[in-house]
């Protein structure tokens, strides 16, 4: 049986109760009851073999009492829970709210602490089980422990730095090809690997600042513009990292010293993932730039794709870049479609080659000021021997056949993730959506198609009278 969990490439799919005395752990559904003691993957927090999904609602209100039994509601205090995997997919509902103030939970909730506004997954104390990073905007990380049972009590992370903040950032990955996970930590213009695996008391094996060339500001937002994969044939993992503002983004090669520096830039944007799209052996990056203007339109989007190398991107094969213009691709290039904005990667058709999957939040919403109306889409583009291409690229928008309809106005997607939630080796895309209730979609495909031919799981927020719904639900753990 494996002692630890090594961490999953990018392209993951080959992507209690409040109330003292009970659990603080998401009740697993019953097919996930019982299991080995222990499983491969990084976001198992229960250990029988199924990937789970951690969600956060940062901006979720949390009640507490007080020992003067005096009851008082903490705006923003924030939550996290799991929504565990099973034979079916993705748990519906009976999850649980996870905070500060749950049993076995270090720390205290606090108004505005947004507990879960940044979320990442690994098997962080080589148990076999996976477990949640989780950091705060009051510059808190915290390590919860996976176990049996799920998520079960944790620790707070010290920083060893004391520098402004601390947590906007958290990746997980064996950055050093040790076999254990470790933990990249954001502070607000640096980087540091803190190396696993970690005590009990959240204490790493060491911490070392990561050389990024120059200054990356790394405010809280940053999640998605940092990416974990391998890009040079290794065995150990690397990090694409984007700046702010569209800034280039840099190249940082795994080893046994830990990431290193290397001169490599791919073009700046909003969102990266690492995913071998042309199977040479070398992880490609995928960029998207969903504020990129076309012509004159504005925050049209584009992705670009740089092909991987040894040295981290071959500068023999040029950049390619996709729009909706692009032959083959669905739809024409419109202001604010912000093509782009979220970008994931998975061999959804199994031939191979994984498809690069890209959102469009703003694509089939009417041009019209101060619309509330739905919109948004996905769209997937084919992996081949060649990289991504155009040809033969799909378009689902937020009411094609087989998605859900939740009441009011809604929008998708603005983060996307791919997972086999249900061990069929046919991944589904998880997609949070902004609704007047919101929700998160764990969306079916099947031969390279989604929806319609395949379910759409809803998994709703927990039933929880200590906490609030938050219109943030379903931060993803990336």
């Amino acid at each position: 049986m494996q002692g630890h969990i090594r961490h999953a490439v990018a392209v993951a799919a080959v992507a209690g109760t409040l109330t003292a005395g009970m659990l603080v752990s998401s009740s697993p559904p019953a097919d996930a009851a019982a299991g080995p003691a222990a499983s491969r993957y990084s976001d198992d927090f229960n250990g029988d073999g199924y990937h789970d999904l951690a969600l956060g609602s940062p901006d979720a209100d949390v009640k507490v009492t007080g020992a003067d039994e005096v009851a008082s509601t903490l705006g923003g205090a924030g939550y996290v829970t799991v929504s565990y995997g099973g034979k079916y997919g993705a748990q519906k509902t009976g999850l649980k709210a996870i905070t500060p103030n749950s049993p076995g939970i270090p720390g205290d909730a606090a108004p505005g602490a947004r507990f879960g506004q940044v979320l990442t997954s690994g098997d962080f104390n080589a148990d076999g089980y996976a477990d949640l990073a989780v950091a705060t905007r009051d510059e808190k990380v915290s390590l919860l422990w996976g176990s049996r049972t799920g998520l079960k009590g944790g620790t707070l992370m010290a920083d060893p730095m004391d520098r402004h903040g601390y947590g906007s950032v958290l990746k997980a990955g064996d950055f050093t090809g040790d076999g254990k996970t470790d933990l990249v930590v954001g502070y607000s213009t640096s980087l540091r690997l803190f190396k696993g695996p970690f005590t009990p008391d959240g204490s790493p094996v060491s911490t070392r600042n990561i050389d990024t060339g120059r200054t990356y500001p790394v405010y809280v937002g940053a999640q998605d513009r940092f990416a974990v994969g391998r890009i040079n044939k290794g065995s150990i993992d690397d990090l694409v990292l984007l700046g702010e503002d569209r800034m280039r983004g840099r190249v940082l090669l795994g080893g046994a010293s830990g990431l290193r520096f290397t001169p490599v830039t791919v073009r700046g944007g909003n969102s990266v993932v690492i995913a071998d799209f042309d199977q040479d052996g070398y992880g490609d990056i995928a960029v998207g730039d969903s504020a990129s203007q076309l012509d004159t339109e504005t925050g049209a989007g584009v992705v670009r794709v740089n092909y991987g190398a040894s040295n981290g991107v071959d500068e023999n094969r040029g950049m390619r870049m996709f729009t909706e213009d692009t032959p083959g691709i669905p739809g024409g290039v419109q202001r604010n479609d912000h093509f782009g904005s979220s970008v994931a990667a998975a061999d959804l058709d199994r031939d191979g080659y994984p498809e690069l999957i890209t959102g469009a939040p703003g694509e089939r919403k009417p041009t019209c000021e101060n619309c509330d109306i739905s919109g948004g889409g996905i769209y997937v583009l084919k992996g081949s021997k060649r990289g991504v291409i155009g040809t033969g690229a799909a378009f689902y928008a937020y009411n094609a056949s087989g998605l859900p309809r939740p009441a009011g106005t809604y929008r998708i997607p603005t983060q996307l993730k791919t997972t086999d939630l249900n061990n069929d080796k046919q991944p589904e895309i998880t997609v949070p959506v902004r609704a007047t209730t919101p929700e998160v979609w764990s969306v079916g495909t099947k031969s390279g198609k989604v929806a319609g031919s395949s379910p759409t799981r809803v998994v709703k927020p927990p039933l929880d009278a200590q906490v609030s719904t938050g219109s943030e639900f379903g931060v993803l753990a990336r």
